[in-house]
């Protein structure tokens, strides 16, 4: 881990989207009621709230995985920490959730681009207290030194969740997690805790 990115010669190599999979799926695994359980119910809350708690859903996700990777033992009600900062996550998981959709309108490959530009503006917000903008920036900054890698690890995420969908679409509860604990993991890699 780098924390001084413009040092970082070949970034591309030091992005590991398969491990970030891997690792992703043995947290899921080992904690499968309040990542799983979790995970659902703010699936359903957030389609109620026509997709306005995407970033806390991340958020609660992500401090999920870093409690897991400190030894710490998770209760279900962490899947809600995201709501601890509600309005700058809302607006920051609103901001990656229709630029990736207006990409992706446009064809496949633009919304890959801005996911992978994008990818770190949640976490940015959440835990390093960034302002959208600066967020934005930062975000920016680091996917340019790899952005074919920031780029297809959302495609990842995306064949990731249409496993899931193929699996009676209920597998996409499993799945949905599995990608958000990897971005989360791709970000500590990026950014540190």
């Amino acid at each position: 881990m780098t924390s001084d990115h413009g040092d970082d010669t070949d970034a591309g190599a030091n992005f590991r989207t398969s491990q970030y999979f891997s690792e992703a799926w043995d947290i899921v695994k080992s904690n499968p009621v309040p990542f799983i359980l979790g995970s659902t119910l703010l699936y359903i809350i957030n389609s109620f709230a026509m997709g306005l708690f995407v970033g806390h859903w991340y958020v609660g996700i992500h401090y999920m995985v870093r409690k897991v990777r400190q030894g710490e033992d998770l209760e279900f009600g962490d899947v809600f920490r995201g709501f601890d900062n509600f309005i700058p996550n809302m607006i920051a998981g609103l901001i990656f959730s229709l630029c990736l959709g207006i990409g992706a309108a446009f064809l496949l490959v633009p919304g890959l681009i801005i996911g992978g530009i994008l990818l770190y503006v949640m976490p940015l917000v959440a835990f390093n207290n960034e302002s959208i903008g600066d967020a934005v920036n930062k975000s920016k900054d680091v996917a340019m030194t790899s952005l074919g890698h920031h780029s297809l690890f959302i495609l990842s995420q995306f064949l990731c969740n249409f496993v899931g969908v193929l699996m009676c679409c209920i597998g996409v509860f499993v799945t949905m997690p599995i990608g958000f604990a990897a971005q989360a993991l791709a970000y500590e890699d990026r950014f540190g805790r």
